[in-house]
């Protein structure tokens, strides 16, 4: 079975002679990409709502994914990595660290430098945020194909390295 496109407010149907590069197509993406956005932040305070937790805020629950991924960082890498500023990062990291979630340390390498790394705590918080997410998009994709979820997993991380390279100014290619 495919996705259900039925829920899709203020959107229309495609007409069958649009080959995507019509203003129409575009519009669509851009107002489908903002509703995205407002939903998914819906789901993530109903699913807090509903389960009690304490979730990340966005920016902490990225930092955080950045900081399993990557390991300990300087807050530039951290800023390169998150395509933000060093100023925003520090920020986010000063908030995390007083809920106990980073902690910053003298790079071994360089002591004029600072390395950001999670605690044992926000490991825990990304690991439980990350499965109450898995839970909610596993229910909500349910009735996609496996074709149609490995389709839109695909769609998304090209967006995103798409729009990384368009804030780059350059191109993805």
């Amino acid at each position: 079975m495919t996705a259900s496109r039925g829920n899709n407010v203020g959107s229309s149907r495609p007409d069958a002679d649009d080959d995507g590069s019509t203003p129409e197509t575009v519009a669509r993406v851009e107002l489908g990409l903002a509703q995205l956005l407002r939903r998914a932040e819906r789901t993530t305070a109903a699913t807090t709502a509903r389960t009690g937790g304490h979730d990340l805020d966005r920016s902490g629950y990225l930092l955080l994914h950045a900081l399993r991924d990557g390991g300990p960082q300087r807050v530039q890498a951290l800023a390169d990595r998150l395509g933000i500023d060093a100023s925003t990062v520090t920020r986010q990291v000063v908030s995390l660290e007083r809920a106990g979630r980073v902690q910053r340390s003298r790079d071994p390498h360089d002591g004029r430098a600072v390395l950001v790394s999670a605690t044992a705590d926000g490991r825990d918080a990304l690991h439980a945020q990350r499965r109450r997410r898995a839970t909610t998009y596993t229910t909500v994709l349910a009735d996609w194909s496996p074709a149609d979820r490995v389709l839109l997993a695909e769609l998304v991380e090209r967006l995103n390295t798409d729009l990384d390279a368009y804030a780059r100014g350059t191109s993805a290619d």
